[in-house]
């Protein structure tokens, strides 16, 4: 998908969008449960003020609605900007894909990253890459349609869901 169909709107999160923003996260976290993932929003605090956390971070979380009434937060996509001068290659991190599960098909996961893509490519960025839970398969699976190569590095977090992520990156130049 290049171009959001009708029914749908591209926006940029605002603090304000918060309650929404955590209602998809956990609704997402909740398909898992049944494999170890929990939300906690301890853990997950960045999404208590999206807009100045990603901010902070030079960076920009985008978000789809419906276009319908009323209007509903069903997909977001973020990234971060690494500092160049602390990293040897200028790169950017993908953070906190998730669609609702009433919303997956319709290419709005493909769109979105690809939104980030030309992002990166506008800030003359090296490289993207991104970490993923190991038990996202279907999110594996759309990193690799889009190209991401998947690295040999796993990191394990201190998490009530024990989670281990596999790093994916993508180069841009």
């Amino acid at each position: 998908m290049s171009k959001l169909d009708q029914k749908f709107k591209q926006n940029t999160l605002t603090d304000n969008d918060a309650s929404s923003l955590i209602d998809l996260v956990k609704s997402c976290y909740e398909e898992y449960a049944d494999r170890g993932v929990i939300f906690d929003i301890q853990e997950e605090s960045d999404l208590l003020k999206p807009a100045s956390y990603f901010k902070l971070h030079n960076g920009q979380f985008l978000g789809v609605s419906t276009s319908i009434e009323p209007e509903r937060l069903i997909a977001v996509c973020g990234f971060t900007q690494s500092d160049p001068d602390y990293l040897k290659a200028h790169s950017m991190e993908l953070k906190k894909l998730y669609v609702c599960s009433d919303y997956r098909g319709y290419g709005l996961a493909q769109y979105l990253v690809k939104e980030v893509i030309q992002e990166a490519i506008i800030r003359n960025v090296a490289e993207l890459f991104l970490w993923t839970d190991t038990r996202f398969t279907k999110a594996h699976q759309l990193y690799n349609k889009l190209g991401f190569t998947k690295q040999k590095t796993i990191r394990k977090l201190s998490d009530k869901s024990n989670t281990e992520e596999f790093c994916y990156r993508l180069a841009i130049y």
